[in-house]
């Protein structure tokens, strides 16, 4: 009886034990199916977020695409009418050269009048006033300059006259043209542009006109030096007639232009007497007008200047010094009869045999005009004359 009491205990704790570990695997077969359930629930919630969020960031998308799209097409159209633009300002600007442009009235002169003419320095001061009246008369004219005291705007309503052509070169390397008459005017004038740079100054009028006096005995031409009243350096005989030799520093800060026309002068009538060029010589004096440079540093334009900026007017010296003045247009008009005519000496308007001279008058009383054309009563200040100035 013992024994089968304990066998039955035995079987029913091995049940139980069977029971439990039973029971055991299905409570953990449900907490799996839960997860499941829950991971299923999940993964649907998150294919649904899937679903919903590629929608709007694939809207997104094909509003920046259009976008774009928008901005290359508005580029590529700016870029079309860019180049439709500039298509157009071509087409404009071959139709205005077609257009022919208004210049001041010219003469018309036939064939055997007319003479082709080249000014060198034609962009200055007195060059391109002389230019103005070649043109008016109906000569062909041709201008050279480097433009270093010359300026295209005192020219440049001559531009694309038929009658007109425009060199830009430096004098002293060789030109061929062709030319009836040279009017060779090419060098600075004013002290402070010929003493910025002495030895360019001395070889524009000494290299410059061989030049010019060889094109002149190649084509043929008759030509005319501008030279200087600064031969006479600083004068003893007021007023100089052209038979006065002068008083001259060839080492002073002036001599480079001063010497350099002295040694064009020279040169003109060594080609006459050997070459046989027909040369004429004008030796020109204070000259003032319309296209005076505002730094031309001497008197007229210092005075006008200082005036006009209501600053003390300076005076050289004790202002009794005289210089003799030469409104530009009459300066030209001197210059065209000079080559017109006979005279082959130098010319400097002496006074004598009935021809006329610059006004001449003391520096002072010009000073005097000056101030009170402009309403300035400042006081006068005084310098001292440097050397060879």
């Amino acid at each position: 009886m013992i024994r089968q009491s304990l066998k039955f205990r035995k079987t029913i704790t091995v049940v139980c034990v069977i029971v439990l570990v039973v029971f055991l695997i299905l409570i953990l077969n449900e907490n799996k199916s839960k997860e499941i359930e829950n991971d299923d629930a999940n993964y649907e919630i998150e294919d649904r977020n899937f679903l919903k969020v590629p929608k709007k960031v694939f809207i997104q998308k094909e509003q920046n695409m259009d976008f774009n799209n928008a901005n290359d097409n508005t580029q590529k159209e700016l870029q079309e009418a860019k180049a439709r633009i500039e298509q157009l300002e071509k087409k404009l600007a071959i139709l205005e050269g077609r257009i022919p442009q208004k210049y001041p009235e010219v003469s018309y002169l036939g064939h055997k009048e007319r003479k082709r003419i080249l000014v060198t320095g034609g962009a200055g001061f007195v060059g391109s006033h002389l230019v103005d009246v070649l043109m008016v008369q109906g000569h062909e004219v041709i201008v050279v300059d480097n433009f270093f005291t010359g300026r295209k705007r005192n020219i440049e309503h001559w531009f694309g006259h038929r009658n007109f052509e425009m060199i830009h070169h430096d004098i002293v390397n060789p030109l061929y043209v062709e030319a009836d008459e040279i009017y060779h005017l090419a060098s600075p004038a004013s002290p402070p542009h010929y003493m910025q740079n002495p030895v360019k100054t001395i070889k524009t009028n000494t290299l410059g006109t061989i030049n010019m006096l060889g094109l002149a005995r190649r084509v043929g031409a008759k030509i005319l030096i501008a030279s200087t009243s600064e031969v006479y350096g600083d004068p003893m005989v007021h007023p100089q007639p052209e038979s006065y030799w002068g008083h001259v520093n060839p080492i002073g800060p002036r001599a480079c232009y001063d010497e350099g026309k002295r040694v064009a002068e020279t040169l003109a009538y060594s080609y006459a007497k050997q070459e046989n060029v027909t040369v004429r010589v004008a030796r020109i004096f204070n000259t003032y007008g319309p296209r005076m440079h505002v730094s031309d540093g001497r008197v007229v334009s210092n005075f006008v200047m200082q005036a006009l900026q209501n600053l003390t007017i300076t005076v050289y010296g004790n202002g009794k010094q005289t210089r003799s003045f030469c409104y530009v247009s009459d300066l030209v008009d001197g210059l065209l009869a000079l080559m017109a005519s006979t005279y082959s000496l130098p010319y400097g308007g002496d006074g004598r045999r009935g021809r006329r001279r610059p006004a001449e008058a003391a520096t002072r009383h010009r000073c005097v005009f000056t101030r009170g054309l402009t309403e300035n009563y400042r006081l006068f200040q005084r310098r001292v004359i440097s050397e060879d100035i």
